[in-house]
């Protein structure tokens, strides 16, 4: 399997919900310092935020993952415990796309719809994830590079991989994506990098 050395910088939530198997959906535009969204490779480690994350901001069934979150800060140092790998990209240009996923992701309509209005000449990017879990969890020393609203960084060291698990069964996978690909497989694909 190998080791990752690229990261998806999100709401530690998000990542407790996909490694959970609550969702497998990250709808993402990009951060302040990005021109754009781009998913650059096709597999990448799960890096949790902790700074800008609100339980307001989640539908309220999901509100309660905020309760195992540890206390922490973005330049604490990094914990990892999982990579995900894209299993699907697709670009929401239209209020109504974003609508007809709703049910499928854990933000507020008004949160994910708020999101859309940010850069309206760019469109969301969706992310169909398979999580998997590593064996252990990684912690990395954090440097000032990490740091910042952008969402993608490159870590100094690679962390292996091997080992890892899928978060939830190939069967429990298909049901939990299935809903969403009915709506997502009509809109524009997003490019993905081979990495």
């Amino acid at each position: 399997m190998g080791s990752l050395q690229h990261a998806l910088k999100e709401w530690a939530v998000a990542v407790k919900a996909l490694e959970r198997g609550d969702t497998a959906l990250v709808v993402r535009k990009g951060g302040i310092r990005e021109k754009a969204f781009a998913v650059e490779s096709s597999r990448f480690l799960l890096l949790p935020g902790y700074e800008h994350q609100r339980p307001e901001l989640l539908k309220p069934g999901y509100r309660g993952l905020m309760d195992g979150i540890p206390d922490r800060r973005d330049d604490d140092p990094l914990l990892l415990s999982s990579f995900a790998e894209v299993r699907g990209a697709y670009e929401v240009s239209e209020p109504e796309s974003l609508e007809a996923i709703d049910p499928h992701h854990i933000w507020t309509p008004e949160y994910a719809g708020s999101r859309f209005k940010w850069r309206p000449k760019k469109p969301l990017t969706v992310l169909v994830l398979r999580t998997h879990l590593l064996p252990e969890p990684v912690e990395l020393p954090y440097h000032e590079g990490y740091g910042g609203c952008k969402s993608w960084i490159e870590l100094d060291e690679a962390v292996s991989i091997e080992g890892s698990r899928p978060a939830v069964d190939d069967e429990g996978f298909t049901r939990l994506v299935a809903p969403a690909l009915e709506v997502l497989e009509q809109l524009e694909p997003a490019p993905v990098g081979s990495g």
